[in-house]
């Protein structure tokens, strides 16, 4: 596509978007997608091990799950971290770019120093110490495809470098369309590769934190995409196509720009080709191909989903409409036995739980039931909205999620209870053991839930 084509269906894309205009809770959406996709993507790019469900649960609900190394943890809350800071920057528009905020953005990300293996110039390996938000101290090279060693600049000539980069940003800055200034100062400041470490994060916190500054979407570089991103700046390295980083980075924003005009409109975000709907898909496919029966594993294995991933993002979105009642609580029952008393009006996510056991917890253990020694068959979430206030009478609603653990499937069942309205199914469903729920699917029943829960107050 040529540069020209490019420009213009940017503007078409943003005169749409201007045109439409975009809600508050809208914008909330789209930036949950957006914070995700980049913290995801971005350090995936740079060997980050966490899927991006592990992600959305870390970032969104400050969990884990799975095994996963604490370093990827760290790493990946760090760069949220980052990302937020560029967030409140843009908003000042009178805010100039300095080199002690890109020094700033790298301590951030790599958190503090440590060791990292490294070659000398003669090809032996050697290790040096990273010093986060210090220029680097060594030199810093990479090979390319064709196997010719790519040299950044050299320690020494580093920091006049990054100066002139940021005078060449001020001069050009009211000059260049903001696309164009981002992706440029983007393949500017990684030919210098000014840091020991963590030169491509920072790169594409700063290229977003231009765009922020004119009201335009992030740009999300998929890691699946690492190899075209790399090769575009090659491109502009070797001579063989100069805008090439313009071009592919403009691309990107495409991206960004239609998932925005689908906020605009109060579609749905969730696409079919996102990566992870994908593996989720093939996860589905080739794990389900057998019958898996009800075994203390299995049965921790579906209970644990549901406490961990399903419930938080339930309870996060039906905290919104607390204010609509008197009184809110939920409860978690198994076999009918009220176990957790998980929230109140006023105290979301203060949790009156059980409390902590100084023993080692056992590996099938799930609401203090050893599951090699006791079956259980049904568990069900309840969320009790009580004294709606603007009805006339006393009015509670409520929403149960249960989960019926049978011998060789569990069925799950959502549904909504209100005085004299029909009960409403939101989802019955029979699944395989090792079979779970998509984000999409998730996204969709808390939606469906959402949207009935808001017509019965509008109606009452």
């Amino acid at each position: 596509m040529e540069l020209q084509e490019l420009f213009i269906m940017i503007d078409q894309l943003l005169e749409k978007i201007n045109s439409i205009g975009i809600s508050q809770e809208d914008e909330a959406r789209l930036w949950k997608k957006f914070r995700l996709e980049f913290n995801y993507n971005s350090n995936h790019i740079e060997g980050n091990t966490l899927t991006y469900g592990q992600t959305e649960l870390l970032l969104l609900f400050d969990k884990s799950t799975g095994d996963v190394s604490l370093s990827d943890l760290e790493e990946m809350k760090a760069h949220d971290v980052a990302l937020s800071l560029i967030v409140d920057y843009a908003k000042d528009k009178e805010r100039p770019l300095t080199e002690s905020f890109i020094k700033e953005l790298n301590q951030l990300i790599l958190v503090r120093p440590f060791w990292k293996e490294a070659v000398t110039a003669d090809g032996l390996p050697t290790r040096k110490k990273i010093e986060p938000g210090q220029y680097k101290t060594s030199p810093n090279s990479v090979r390319l495809k064709n196997g010719e060693i790519h040299e950044y600049s050299s320690p020494e000539e580093t920091p006049a470098e990054m100066e002139a980069l940021i005078k060449w940003y001020r001069t050009n800055e009211t000059v260049l369309r903001p696309v164009e200034l981002a992706a440029e100062f983007h393949y500017r400041f990684v030919c210098i590769h000014p840091f020991d470490d963590g030169n491509g994060r920072v790169a594409r916190l700063i290229m977003n934190y231009i765009l922020l500054k004119y009201d335009i979407p992030p740009i999300i570089v998929q890691s699946s995409d690492k190899e075209n991103y790399l090769t575009a700046l090659q491109k502009a390295d070797t001579k063989v196509d100069r805008d090439a980083v313009v071009k592919y980075l403009g691309e990107a924003l495409l991206w960004s720009l239609n998932l925005k005009l689908k906020a605009a409109k109060g579609e749905d975000l969730y696409e079919t080709g996102d990566i992870e709907k994908e593996i989720e898909l093939l996860k589905r496919e080739k794990l389900t191909e057998g019958v898996i029966y009800k075994t203390p594993k299995s049965t921790y294995d579906t209970v644990k989903y549901f406490k961990d991933k399903i419930f938080p993002i339930f309870n996060l979105n039906l905290a919104k409409f607390d204010d609509f009642f008197s009184f809110s609580s939920n409860f978690t029952y198994i076999d009918g036995n009220k176990v957790e008393k998980i929230r109140t009006i006023g105290s979301f996510f203060a949790f009156s739980s059980l409390p902590q056991r100084k023993e080692v917890v056992k590996e099938f253990e799930i609401y203090d039931i050893d599951l090699t020694k006791e079956q259980i068959d049904k568990v069900e979430w309840q969320w009790n909205m009580e004294g709606l206030k603007s009805a006339k009478k006393k009015s509670d609603l409520i929403v149960k999620m249960e989960l019926d653990l049978k011998e060789s499937f569990y069925n799950v069942t959502i549904m909504i209870f209100f005085p004299n309205y029909p009960d409403t199914i939101i989802e019955i469903a029979e699944k395989k053991y090792n079979s779970f729920y998509l984000n999409a699917d998730i996204e969709s029943l808390v939606k469906k839930t959402s949207e009935k829960i808001l017509q019965i107050i509008k109606e009452n």
